[in-house]
């Protein structure tokens, strides 16, 4: 109480005279604990932060404490150190297994080519033969004694199947009339494969390019949390009436910035993806068309980097803010899909659908436009900085 009165800050709950602090029926939930560790106010999140270090050593206990009482994390993390051999070895293998297929595509191209080639043959036409098989013998099957019931869920099974089936060959006889006007493609393809495997030999570290842009992405996230957190106790501190609590209440432009907020985290993320395009792209067009490999920059994933810095951010930005205009709305009519699920009429809910379906396909296409564009300018600069190829 002494503290309250010398320096005007209300320890307890605001429903709690300051005068009634040491004799209050419920000061041992509506007060904290005593002693009050000193604290010293800090710009985060408005909020006083404790000076003791022992104070962060028993928010670290009870945070244990909090997770080892919780149910679903305790059984999530149990679950994961039970496991954890079989994680890393599965990780492990997933290496090992990437860095196989990156000799054989070296190597062995023709060989990998042909072998998926057949793969998908064989695949396809076994596929369809099972599917016909089995409506044959569903057919056989279907006995007329049987009760209403389970006789229409033999028919029913029968015409699925049926429906399977007639799917399955029209992708198949389509699949294999493409593969046959389409062969003289295959020695393009073993070219491409071919020269994939030089890539990776001659510029190995750009097998580890989606891990710094998983780690931006991964920063940026955290940081894009924090602002958020910044957001939550930003504005006029207003007593609520109700409640009795302190509550921060965003009035005039603050409170449209958490909207801009969310626009950024996903015009920013697209735009980190764009870059990794951009920058994949310029080091293999740099190995590429390098004829003289001694003459290659001594990193060229470097350099991608900087000419990307210096010519192309405005494409990268331009191009991440067309795929953020597509998306915005197209998780607007996904959220406003999600609450009215159950209470829209049929025609409402197919035409959602349908518009959600259509956004969506816009935006992988926008979104294909935008890497084969960020792959055309770096080959046009390559061009225009070291003359026609």
């Amino acid at each position: 109480m002494v503290f309250c009165f010398s320096v005007g800050s209300d320890l307890c709950s605001y429903d709690v005279p300051p005068d009634t602090y040491s004799s209050h029926r419920n000061r041992t939930t509506k007060c904290p604990t005593l002693p009050v560790h000193p604290s010293a106010s800090l710009p985060v999140f408005h909020r006083c932060i404790p000076v003791d270090i022992s104070c962060y050593a028993k928010f670290a206990e009870a945070f244990i404490t909090f997770v080892s009482d919780n149910s679903v994390v305790h059984r999530v993390i149990a679950g994961v150190m039970t496991s954890r051999e079989i994680i890393m070895g599965l990780c492990l293998l997933a290496l090992v297994l990437s860095l196989i297929l990156m000799v054989v595509i070296r190597y062995i191209s023709v060989v990998l080519v042909w072998i998926l080639t057949a793969v998908v043959v064989v695949g396809s036409i076994g596929g369809t033969g099972i599917l016909w098989w089995l409506y044959v013998d569903q057919s056989k099957s279907v006995d007329v004694t049987l009760p209403a019931l389970e006789l229409e869920v033999a028919k029913d099974n029968q015409k699925a199947l049926l429906i399977y089936a007639i799917a399955a060959t029209v992708f198949t006889v389509i699949l294999l009339l493409l593969m046959f006007f389409m062969r003289k493609r295959v020695a393009l393809t073993i070219a491409l494969f071919h020269v994939a495997g030089k890539v990776f030999t001659h510029l190995p570290l750009l097998a580890l390019q989606p891990v710094w842009t998983f780690l931006t992405l991964m920063l940026f996230w955290v940081y894009w949390i924090t602002v958020l957190l910044f957001l939550g106790s930003a504005g006029s501190p207003v007593q609520n009436n109700q409640t009795g609590l302190v509550e921060f209440r965003m009035d005039g432009p603050l409170q449209y910035m958490v909207w801009y907020h969310a626009v950024g985290l996903i015009w920013i993320s697209e735009f980190i993806l764009a870059c990794q395009q951009m920058t994949v792209a310029g080091a293999v067009v740099t190995y590429y068309f390098t004829r003289d490999k001694s003459q290659m920059p001594f990193t060229p994933i470097v350099s991608s980097v900087l000419r990307l810095m210096r010519y192309h951010l405005g494409t990268v930005v331009k191009g991440a803010f067309i795929i953020t205009l597509v998306e915005i709305p197209r998780l607007i009519l996904t959220y406003i899909h999600s609450q009215l699920k159950g209470r829209e009429n049929a025609c409402a809910r197919c035409m959602l659908k349908a518009c959600i379906c259509c956004l969506w396909c816009l935006e992988k296409c926008l979104a294909y436009l935008n890497m084969v564009s960020h792959m055309w300018m770096s080959l046009f600069l390559h061009r225009n900085r070291f003359g026609e190829m």
